[in-house]
């Protein structure tokens, strides 16, 4: 049955052998309009010259190596010649119809005898001859682990070998050296990540494995110079060490224990490797080649099938990560390993392609680990601020409550005390003496009056010691319901509307008995100074969004009542409020109206009293 995970893997199987075989079959094209060199006279020492076919390849341990060849020009140039070597492995030099021309021992501490690179040398007019010119090319005689190599000459002009030329330099050797600027960078930011983690096994064997994939590199990619020439036999003895640490690195990356004698084959096998060519016991370089270079090879494998079983088997995202790169990195292993022993004939790939795509397998590898750890915090973080959030409002709320009941209790404590001693004192004596002057006739008329007008104010102090936030209609229909006797009385028509008055929030017994003896004082000076025969009282929204209380009356005002200490009184009391008092004279009547906000401050203020 095909599966999408059936697909993937072979997508992946196949991307990967595009890669490993694809990598082999590229070749370069020879440069044309050139002239090509493709025979040399091979001689090594003072033994007799042989002919050789380029490109050649020889194991050469004594005795200086010469490759010599020649040929011929028809007529002088009409442009400079060059002498382009595409792919050579030694320091070499050059001497042009018996003058020395070239020796580029001095800087090639980055191309040793592993690290093939192009050489492009201009041959000087001065030194051309029509007919036969020959040339002399000698290598250097250091005994090293891999064979020399020569490859065609061409003989041409800038035009037709400058863009081959570019084109080698880029791919063999500056590409071998930003793998390994990546590689020292990575190096870098793991072991930093170790050294703040040192106890995450991954990034211990990520240290590990690529501060000695380091020490190899440079091992086998420097020259025979600055005293560097055991530089590749450390490389070598450390070589198999690599091989263990992918396995450890693969352990790792399946959060599986590792095997216990893993350490002991990473520090032992180097050293004994070591100390048996020091002593004698490996004799050449070449056996510890050939020693050391299986057990890497082997250790490798086994890395990959470790991967390729948590790929298949675990189903671990890490792990098919690495799989390919892991198989290519053996692949390329195995091919630098032929070539390098002289069985295989092409460049090093290890450094140039399977260094790049393992690097960047294994930073996709942290990154997705550092962004499901990131993950994680944040998915932590979010359930801690949500539950501190809730715990913070719950905390508020039973705050809010537990001040809410204590407040309420004591304002209906004191409300209740106020209510009483007001009732059962100062109300009481009121009643009795409107009863003695109504008894008394006209003769009191006016202490009845003023005993009437105490006894009003203080029922809305009573009434407003009883109302809650929002309870400002409440407060408006206990004021209409005492106001309709007194105008009855007095013959006096109300025309009373607040339905369309928005809920009003922040009320308290102080802010309500403010409204309410503003709405007094403006009918009061309706009475006194119209005389009014109707009043007609609405609230309603303003167009600022404040809440709006008009007071009309149809009396004949007159001009000072406007300016008089009642008004300024009402705006004094309004602005308490952070609201404001507007009066206006109809054509009969007047109009006084008060704006608040729909939220009343909260204040204490003894005069509102």
């Amino acid at each position: 049955m095909i599966t999408p995970a059936r697909i993937g893997w072979f997508i992946l199987a196949l991307a990967t052998l595009a890669v490993a075989i694809g990598v082999e079959l590229f070749h370069l094209p020879e440069p044309r309009d050139a002239i090509v060199i493709d025979r040399a006279d091979y001689q090594v020492g003072s033994r007799p010259a042989q002919p050789v076919a380029l490109p050649h390849r020889h194991m050469s341990q004594a005795g200086a190596t010469h490759y010599s060849v020649h040929f011929d020009l028809a007529a002088p140039p009409a442009q400079p010649l060059f002498l382009y070597v595409p792919s050579v492995n030694r320091r070499l030099s050059l001497t042009f119809n018996g003058e020395p021309l070239f020796d580029n021992s001095d800087f090639a501490l980055w191309s040793g005898p592993l690290v093939r690179r192009p050489v492009m040398i201009n041959l000087p007019a001065a030194f051309l001859k029509t007919g036969r010119n020959d040339l002399i090319i000698g290598f250097a005689t250091d005994q090293v682990e891999a064979p020399s190599y020569l490859s065609k000459l061409f003989i041409g002009n800038e035009t037709a070998l400058a863009p081959n030329f570019r084109l080698r330099i880029l791919l063999e050797e500056r590409l071998k050296t930003m793998a390994l600027a990546a590689h020292l960078l990575l190096s870098l930011g793991i072991v930093l990540a170790y050294l703040f983690r040192p106890k995450d096994p991954l990034f211990s064997w990520l240290a590990a494995a690529v501060v000695a994939g380091m020490a190899v590199s440079i091992g086998f990619f420097t020259d025979l110079q600055l005293g560097l020439d055991n530089a590749r036999l450390y490389a070598i003895a450390l070589a198999p060490a690599m091989g263990f640490l992918f396995i450890g690195l693969a352990f790792a990356i399946l959060d599986l224990p590792r095997p216990r004698f893993l350490c002991a084959l990473i520090i032992g096998v180097p050293i004994a490797s070591a100390l048996g060519y020091a002593t004698g016991i490996i004799p050449t370089r070449m056996v510890l080649v050939w020693i050391d270079m299986p057990i890497l090879l082997a250790a490798t494998f086994v890395a990959t099938l470790i991967v390729g079983w948590g790929a298949v088997r675990r189903a671990s995202s890490d792990a098919r990560i690495l799989l390919a790169p892991f198989f290519l990195l053996l692949w390329f292993m195995v091919h630098d390993t032929a070539v390098g022993t002289g069985y295989l004939e092409g460049s090093l790939l290890a450094g140039t392609y399977s260094r790049p795509i393992f690097l960047a397998a294994l930073m996709a590898v942290l990154m997705r680990r550092l962004a499901l750890s990131l993950d994680r915090l944040d998915r932590a973080n979010e359930n801690l601020n949500r539950r501190l959030a809730e715990q913070e409002a719950e905390l508020a709320s039973l705050h809010q409550a537990e001040r809410a009941e204590a407040a309420r209790l004591v304002r209906e404590q004191e409300r209740q005390r106020l209510t009483r001693d007001l009732h059962d004192g100062i109300s009481g004596h009121l009643v009795s003496i409107i009863a003695m002057t109504e008894r008394s006739g006209d003769e009191h008329k006016a202490v009845e009056e003023a005993a009437r007008r105490a006894l009003d104010d203080l029922r809305l102090v009573i009434y407003s010691l009883d109302l809650g936030d929002r309870e400002l209609s409440l407060a408006l229909a206990n004021f209409r319901e005492r106001l309709i006797p007194q105008l009855q009385r007095l013959g006096v028509e109300l025309d009373w509307s607040i339905a369309d008055l928005p809920e009003v929030s922040g009320v308290t017994p102080s802010n309500a008995l403010t409204i309410l003896r503003i709405l007094q004082e403006a009918i009061t000076n309706a009475l006194k100074h119209g005389p009014a025969r109707k009043i007609v009282i609405r609230g309603r929204s303003a167009d600022d969004g404040q809440v709006a209380i008009t007071v009309e009356n149809d009396g004949h005002a007159q001009k000072a009542a406007g300016n008089g200490f009642g008004l300024d009184n009402m705006r004094h009391r309004a602005a308490q409020l952070n609201g404001t008092i507007s009066f206006e004279r109809l054509d009969c009547g007047a109009r006084l109206t008060l704006r608040v906000p729909s939220r009343l401050p909260n204040f204490q203020d003894a005069g509102a009293t």
